[in-house]
């Protein structure tokens, strides 16, 4: 008998040890952990250059209410109008206030440039850190959740922080959920381990314990929109002024809309679709049609 025909029975003994250990564990994902959200980042910033335009309706939380509102994406930024207020409608003066703002919007060439000045930062600067996110983290692989891997991440000692915004994200610590079928960012949860200083603390510093959290849902093949955006952080900046950023936001029921939808059409439609939200007695008829003769 041959050294080959000796080995054979061992050679189906390992291929059935085989065979049972894949059919018991997940597969793990071909690429490595940096890869995957490597690749998971390259996507969000590829539909970003898109310019996919989408309506919606967003809960906001702050000091102790729930304000909700209908938002449209233009070009130059987001327009929104107030719907209720911790789930009523919205008194005389806030409705005043809130249609104030539109006509202001409406009929000054300044407020539409700083709200596109105000979008344009804010793009930049998201862009900015999912461009770095692979290199800012060591991640580890925690396993498969059906079609989502799930990855830990701590600060890669290894990074130097080029700004305060990276600073900040390079002290989170915590997990990612990534969907495999289209690489994608559908969790990103971390929390401030450790105090940030800025300038060895002279120009100022983060305190430990801050939270960011951000969920991401499947609108259409390879559109993806944040359904929920939560942060709450706290410092000193300066010498004097202390710094809080609260913010908790949820959005849910996502339209697409044109992708040359202008400030003023978006207008148009807010107008248009607030009145939906209700059915109107006399009084908010007349209302509504107020509401209408401000743009």
């Amino acid at each position: 008998m041959t050294l080959l025909q000796n080995l054979r029975p061992h050679c189906r003994l390992l291929a059935l040890v085989a065979f049972w250990i894949l059919s018991v564990f997940p597969l793990l994902s071909a690429e490595n952990p940096k890869e995957l959200m490597t690749a998971a980042c390259d996507n969000e910033l590829r539909q970003r250059k898109q310019n996919v335009l989408w309506a919606s309706h967003v809960e906001r939380r702050t000091a102790g209410h729930v304000y909700r509102e209908q938002e449209i994406d233009t070009a130059d930024g987001p327009v929104h109008r107030l719907l209720s207020v911790d789930g009523h409608e919205p008194s005389p003066s806030e409705r005043k206030q809130d249609n104030d703002r539109l006509r202001n919007l409406n009929e000054n060439p300044k407020a539409q440039l700083t709200l596109k000045q105000n979008r344009d930062a804010q793009e930049k600067r998201v862009e900015d850190l999912l461009r770095v996110i692979p290199d800012v983290f060591l991640f580890q692989d925690q396993g498969k959740q059906r079609n989502l891997e799930r990855l830990a991440f701590s600060p890669d000692p290894a990074y130097k922080p080029a700004t305060y915004e990276e600073a900040a994200l390079h002290a989170l610590s915590g997990e990612v959920l990534i969907d495999l079928r289209e690489k994608r960012l559908v969790r990103f949860s971390g929390t401030l381990t450790q105090q940030v200083n800025f300038g060895h603390g002279i120009l100022g510093h983060l305190n430990k314990g801050g939270i960011v959290e951000v969920n991401r849902v499947r609108l259409s093949p390879g559109q993806w929109g944040t359904s929920l955006f939560r942060i709450d952080i706290d410092g000193h900046f300066a010498i004097f002024r202390n710094i809080s950023k609260q913010l908790d936001e949820t959005r849910s029921d996502f339209e697409p809309v044109p992708p040359d939808t202008n400030i003023q059409h978006a207008l148009e439609q807010i107008v248009r679709k607030s009145t939906m939200f209700s059915q109107p007695a006399q009084g908010d008829i007349e209302r509504s049609h107020e509401s209408e003769k401000a743009f």
